[in-house]
């Protein structure tokens, strides 16, 4: 009865349909075991594949209630060798599918998803010194992940976005990058997957970015502005968004649904000293100035919620993991647990949660089964 609950949970349901990477006579272990397993181990807060393993072998009796657990538990070598072998893009497509299917199950609203990337620090070839470098999209509205591609370096963000966008559902969805991934084929699939962008302009766009900030050097006609103040730790820091309609930029045809230019200056006062700076977007949207004043800083909730998390609650950086495919499917394993362990009880802090899931067989019930 049991298993047939856990059957019928969505999650568990993406995790069966990953392709068995072994051969047959080397399946002691069902890959759904070890996959539930190091996803709790994971969430308890167990960073090596030894923790894993003891963490699982003193665990195994809660285990029973989902699992047929009569294989027992992997070793750390199995643990390791089976990530090794599972490709990380069958991995990351089966989980974008299931939190595509738990998002379109009930009424959403608009959405913002921030993309960026993230080298896993930890990780180092041993015949090279390159590190894996993963493509991030993260949805800053309800803080959880919303799927990620791993690539070779940052400078593959540029290839790397399209695919991951197509593998997202963009309806309803604002998608925002960093200007280096602000290029006109990244905008023309966010409108042809029926999304809207909000990007940030510098001088890789070297017309275009000189074109809009000479625009900006003086105020024209029909342009609007907001200003937010900010006092933080003896600093004052003000911010001031001002919009324009794009329709006289000449390369207006080459970005699809363009219709908007946005200007963000930011005045920080702190010990009697004034830095000032001036940012540059461009925008499908029509939204008021202050509506994109607040998305100009929405799209930073990535490093804070994500990235600083993986590294400072989940010590993705201090992972020492050499194999590229076992680094990927690692940090996407972790970014699941983030996403789930932020949505149960929201106001209590990460590392409680964590703890939570190694000591209580109740709130580990509440993660595994997302009864959130």
């Amino acid at each position: 009865n049991s298993i047939s609950q856990l059957e019928t949970t969505l999650l568990i349901k993406q995790f069966s349909m990953i392709e068995h990477p072994r051969i047959e006579r080397s399946k002691k272990y069902p890959l759904i075991n070890i996959l539930i397993f190091s996803f709790i181990a994971i969430l308890a807060g167990q960073e090596s594949w030894y923790q894993m393993q003891m963490f699982c072998e003193e665990t195994l009796d809660w285990f029973a209630e989902f699992l047929d657990i009569s294989s027992g538990v992997p070793s750390h070598d199995t643990f390791r060798r089976v990530f090794s072998i599972i490709n990380p893009e069958d991995f990351e497509n089966s989980i974008i599918r299931w939190l595509e299917e738990l998002r379109k199950s009930r009424a959403y609203s608009q959405r913002v998803v921030a993309l960026d990337g993230k080298s896993v620090r930890g990780h180092s070839w041993k015949v090279s010194e390159q590190k894996l470098h993963i493509l991030n999209a993260w949805d800053c509205t309800e803080q959880k992940f919303a799927g990620q591609l791993s690539i070779d370096c940052k400078v593959n963000e540029i290839s790397a976005a399209p695919q991951l966008l197509h593998k997202l559902h963009l309806e309803k969805t604002v998608i925002t990058v960093d200007a280096m991934m602000t290029q006109t084929e990244i905008a023309r699939t966010i409108m042809e997957r029926e999304g809207e962008y909000f990007m940030a302009l510098k001088k890789n766009q070297k017309q275009l970015f000189e074109d809009v900030q000479l625009y900006f050097s003086k105020v024209e006609l029909g342009m609007s502005s907001s200003r937010t103040l900010e006092k933080n730790r003896g600093q004052v820091e003000i911010r001031t968004g001002t919009k324009a309609k794009a329709d006289w930029i000449d390369q207006k045809q080459r970005w699809k649904g363009l219709k908007n230019i946005f200007q963000v200056e930011t005045e920080i006062y702190q010990d009697g000293k004034i830095k000032t700076e001036k940012r540059y977007y461009i925008t499908s949207l029509d939204w008021e100035a202050n509506q994109l004043l607040k998305l100009s800083r929405d799209h930073w909730l990535i490093e804070n919620q994500l990235h600083r998390t993986l590294d400072i609650h989940f010590q993705e950086d201090a992972c020492q993991e050499h194999h590229r495919n076992a680094a990927a499917n690692l940090s996407l394993l972790r970014k699941l647990g983030l996403s789930l362990l932020k949505q149960i009880d929201p106001k209590s802090k990460m590392i409680i949660k964590k703890k939570k899931v190694a000591y209580s067989p109740d709130f580990r019930r509440k993660c595994l089964l997302g009864e959130f």
